[in-house]
């Protein structure tokens, strides 16, 4: 009787899975977008190719860390990632968003201090991450080049 309850329960929950295809999945969320090439969108842009709204899973180094507010309960952090690319055999041309971190959640995973030996899910600087991120707005700096604001949803370091 158990089995037979555990069996129909789990194949009450698995039916709703079975219903999302690649098209269903892609709407939601975009594989195909780098931080070079979100670097290189204005926000028209990036409303045309329908990125507004949508995940996106972008990968970089932590170049900065940012504590808006330190405080467990109302935590703000915000993480520039960067990603660059060789130009020839001398230059490297760098790409950058920011990334915004907001919540308890985030918490544990952004310690004030470098550890010397991070847990498996803390962020330092220079990590390369994995995030998965939604569309802000794109908005000046103070060395005039704009720059993507994301909301971070997930992170997770790459080691």
């Amino acid at each position: 009787m158990r089995t037979a309850l555990t069996l129909l329960l789990a194949a009450a929950l698995a039916a709703p899975l079975a219903a999302y295809d690649r098209q269903d999945f892609d709407r939601i969320v975009d594989f195909a977008t780098t931080v070079k090439s979100l670097d290189g969108l204005s926000a028209a842009q990036a409303r045309e190719r329908g990125l507004v709204g949508r995940l996106l899973l972008l990968d970089g180094t932590v170049a900065a860390l940012h504590f808006l507010d330190s405080e467990e309960v109302t935590f703000d952090v915000e993480m520039e990632l960067v990603a660059g690319e060789w130009v020839g055999l001398e230059e490297v041309k760098i790409y950058r968003c920011r990334i915004r971190f907001q919540g308890p959640g985030f918490f544990p995973q952004f310690p004030r201090r470098a550890p010397k030996s991070p847990g498996p899910f803390q962020v330092a600087l220079d990590d390369r991450v994995l995030v998965v991120v939604k569309a802000l707005r794109k908005e000046g700096e103070e060395s005039g080049q704009p720059l993507w604001l994301l909301q971070g949803l997930h992170v997770r370091p790459i080691r």
